[in-house]
């Protein structure tokens, strides 16, 4: 096991006539035995930085260090890491063991050793009967299985994974997310995982790397990251249904600050009110995530809030059933929407005009722009300005 650590890493395609910045200034230090998950839309740069770590792209700037030793320059086989990809991977001529062993025989490891390594990852992957077949005898998550009990024979400082699961059904990835959860708590190493799925980020990473356009845009806990997004992308992105967002202008008046939307206004927390106290009139984004919602006792087109709270007038436009919850997808006068998620015995109907009731404790005021800050944190790091 080993720390990983990425010191202003850059990675550039093409010339100086048409470059690329495919990763900017990435800096993570990714502690022993930590699970990190990066994650981000595509193209945001999460495969090129792990392919970097891996040795499998080199680093146009920067420092990557493993175990304290710069590896800038040091080929992946030295490397002592061992990486999962999404296709798998595996000899399609050979038998599940000699995949496994494929790596150690490379490496001219003795043959009781590897009996014992490969005997070992069979049983703690569940595939002790599966070391005959051969790859196209075997189902996707069965073949995946394999491709891990490659990677955890070879005894590495770090696995790092490629989007291991998106080949798989929905109901596989969430069984081998489980699985894969409990692996890192028995074999206790280092992991770095990169997903295009935030629900897979979240489930899994003990922290979360959210990255766009090759920057690291926040990395922290997974529910630090939910509860306090750094700023409107993180919002948007993590999540789902992702946060809504209403544009406004801040007022002041009887003592509460009020952020006023073209479908209502809110009283803003204390925390947000003493921030935007001196910035009336101007323009901002009201964040509400879709379970801070609520509606009127009986679906009605009026009536009291279970909080008591503030209320925002909007059109039911679709009801979409989801079991114990449902998605509430509303329409603003502005010509603008939300969804709500709220549990199914909730009544509402389509086509009706409703006060939609939202907590206004759990509310976020950004900066305007796709990229504004969410001014509600003490800053992001050194950061505390509004702007």
């Amino acid at each position: 096991m080993a720390t990983v650590a990425l010191e202003h890493v850059h990675k550039v395609y093409g010339s100086d006539s048409g470059q690329v910045d495919a990763v900017r200034d990435v800096t993570l230090d990714i502690a022993d035995r930590e699970f990190i998950v990066l994650v981000g839309p595509s193209g945001c740069g999460k495969s090129t930085t792990l392919r970097m770590v891996a040795g499998l792209e080199d680093v146009s700037s920067g420092t990557i260090r493993i175990g304290g030793r710069v590896v800038n320059n040091v080929a992946p086989k030295d490397r002592d890491i061992a990486m999962v990809f999404q296709n798998y991977a595996l000899y399609p001529h050979m038998t599940v063991y000699k995949n496994m062993a494929f790596g150690l025989r490379m490496r001219k490891v003795a043959k009781p050793e590897i009996r014992r390594r490969v005997g070992e990852a069979a049983g703690l992957l569940g595939i002790e009967g599966l070391l005959e077949r051969k790859p196209k005898q075997l189902s996707g998550g069965e073949r995946q299985r394999v491709a891990v009990g490659r990677a955890i024979v070879r005894e590495p400082q770090a696995f790092l994974f490629d989007e291991p699961l998106s080949n798989l059904d929905a109901k596989l990835r969430v069984q081998m997310r489980a699985e894969l959860k409990k692996l890192h708590r028995r074999l206790r190493t280092t992991v770095i995982y990169v997903t295009h799925d935030q629900e897979e980020a979240m489930t899994l990473g003990d922290r979360i790397v959210v990255m766009k356009s090759g920057v690291v845009h926040q990395c922290d806990a997974p529910l630090e990251v939910y509860d306090r997004p750094r700023d409107r992308f993180v919002a948007s992105f993590v999540g789902t249904p992702p946060m809504n967002f209403f544009e406004g202008l801040v007022r002041v008046g009887d003592g509460d600050v009020l952020f006023e939307t073209s479908c209502g206004q809110v009283r803003l927390p204390q925390h947000l009110g003493e921030r935007l106290a001196d910035r009336r009139g101007e323009a901002f984004v009201l964040g509400v995530r879709p379970e801070a919602f609520s509606f009127p006792e009986g679906g009605g087109s009026s009536g009291t809030s279970p909080e008591g709270g503030d209320h925002l007038r909007m059109r039911v436009a679709v009801v979409e059933p989801l079991g114990s919850e449902k998605d509430v997808h509303l329409q603003t006068a502005d010509g603008g929407g939300a969804v709500a998620r709220v549990p199914s015995h909730v009544a509402v109907v389509e086509g009706n005009d409703v006060d939609v009731f939202l907590d206004s404790s759990r509310v976020h005021v950004f900066a305007p722009g796709e990229a504004g800050l969410n001014i509600g944190l003490n800053g992001y790091g050194a950061r505390s300005s509004v702007n």
